[in-house]
């Protein structure tokens, strides 16, 4: 094992954010990401540090002096698209208080746009493209020692003897992009990093990292562990970019690790509540039904949610998985209209969607729909069948959002060619706001947006449903939701 004063001292951030979602859901949930490459390097002998900023509601300014304070050679953010300007902010502030350390970021978003990341942000020196774990401990590796120069000019550090230095350790690395010494203006990507085939060799989150106990859902504190029990995606859905992240080959950790995480959450945080966020939990139903039974075998005190498909999952299956506590299934309906289907390439039908939401029912399993409007293309007639379709289904909860074409996912790439995205002012990629030119379709951004309210309305306002939910109806009050929906019919 690597000495552990080898390494450089790393910090790693989640930035401020400020989600509509988050707001209406009073969400603080961990950035597991951050965890998992934390327990990584941390394997590896390498001090690491992890700050929340947005479970601490910190302000930019805020993040820059607590970095200052903990004297980091390496500041690592992650980032999505609709925080990528918060990143942003974060990684200028951090350069005026940390000239000499390196500055990094990762994510989603500037995965599929590493050069323009680059080049809108000259306080950043570099991007970490894809799957974080492999990229960051080799970036740990090469840049042992390293520290910029002062430089009253951001951008002068770059083609200095100092840059080309620092150019030529990173030409080492797989899955990076940095701009090149010659010309700063020019980003240089070196090849794509390999994908950890074996998910068990990796160390849990590093948890203990961060003030555990105070993140929150519906304002209870820590009522969810989130654990990530696979990686990839075979499926091509044209507003998904997950397999362009964690690849299509899907890769799994094996029942007894996922357990061994599992007992640790329950024993040592006191959780009874566990939602398992792959994508697909049940793609691999003989892994699901063994994870069951040893989930039940071991007599585990807690309830749990998986992610599923309407066609990866049995009705034989999904009662071995209720039997160990299985408590609520997510399941992408997206459309009411088998068309809009067909244009997401999604593979279903509404005729097993309406299957699978009558099996739940039948067997006592909540479930979560979730539903998106305005898919280029679709009518308002096909938006109001979406509505009518959630309310035929009658899930227990249902998240409905605006068609939002994330860089990276086959739709933003066909709009972008097209000319049909109104911006790209991400802070405006919320998933609520309209983001593309819906003019050339027929109709306005306005009326997407009052479909989206009125989905809600018709949805969570029926007295029915607020009677059953009533722990829901401080948080519909608290998001605006009924004088919005109101105003807008």
């Amino acid at each position: 094992m690597t000495c552990k004063m080898s390494l450089p001292k790393i910090l790693l951030i989640n930035p401020p954010q400020r989600t509509e979602s988050g707001q209406f859901l009073d969400l603080k949930v961990p950035p597991i990401g951050l965890l998992y490459i934390a327990a990584y390097l941390e394997k590896e002998g390498a001090h690491i540090e992890i700050l929340d900023a947005d479970l601490l509601n910190m302000s930019t300014k805020q993040v820059a002096e607590e970095a200052s304070s903990r004297s980091p050679d390496i500041v690592g953010v992650t980032a999505t698209t609709n925080l990528i300007r918060s990143s942003l902010r974060v990684m200028q502030h951090i350069r005026s208080k940390l000239p000499n350390a390196v500055t990094v970021i990762g994510g989603a978003h500037p995965t599929f746009t590493p050069q323009q990341t680059l080049l809108d942000c000259p306080e950043l020196d570099l991007v970490v493209r894809g799957e974080g774990e492999l990229t960051s401990l080799e970036l740990a590796q090469v840049l042992k020692g390293f520290q910029w120069s002062d430089h009253h000019d951001v951008n002068n550090r770059f083609v200095s003897e100092n840059g080309f230095e620092f150019a030529r350790r990173l030409s080492q690395v797989k899955g990076i992009a940095y701009r090149s010494p010659e010309n700063p203006g020019e980003v240089v990507l070196t090849p794509q990093q390999q994908m950890i085939s074996d998910l068990d060799s990796i160390p849990f989150p590093a948890r203990h990292l961060v003030p555990f106990d105070r993140y929150k859902f519906l304002g209870k504190e820590s009522a969810l562990g989130a654990i990530i029990t696979s990686r990839g995606c075979p499926f091509s859905c044209t507003y998904c970019s997950s397999s362009r992240i964690v690849g299509k080959k899907y890769r799994v950790r094996s029942p007894e690790n996922i357990l061994q995480e599992i007992e640790i959450l329950c024993d040592k945080y006191r959780l009874k509540h566990l939602e398992l966020i792959d994508d697909i939990f049940t793609l691999d139903q003989k892994r699901a039904v063994k994870f069951s039974e040893m989930f039940r075998a071991r007599k585990i005190d807690a309830h749990w949610i998986a992610s599923s498909r309407v066609d990866t999952i049995s009705e034989e299956t999904m009662k071995v998985m209720m039997r160990s506590g299985l408590e609520m299934l997510y399941f992408g309906v997206e459309s009411g209209s088998q068309r809009i289907l067909n244009l997401m390439n999604k593979g279903i039908t509404l005729e097993k969607i309406q299957a699978m939401f009558k099996l739940t029912k039948k067997l006592g399993i909540s479930s979560t729909g979730s539903f998106i409007l305005g898919y280029p293309g679709e009518t308002l007639g096909e938006m109001w069948e979406t509505i009518k379709f959630c309310l035929k289904l009658s899930p227990d909860y249902a998240q409905f959002c605006v068609l939002t074409p994330y860089p990276g996912t086959p739709i933003y790439d066909d709009l972008k060619a097209k000319n049909l995205l109104l911006t790209d002012d991400w802070d405006q990629y919320t998933t609520i706001r309209p983001v593309i030119k819906y003019d050339d379709f027929g109709y306005t951004s306005e009326d997407v947006k009052r479909m989206l309210r009125n989905a809600y309305f018709f949805f969570y306002l029926r007295p029915y449903y607020l009677l059953k939910h009533r722990k829901l109806i401080p948080s519909v009050i608290k998001s605006g939701l009924v004088s919005h929906a109101y105003n807008a019919r």
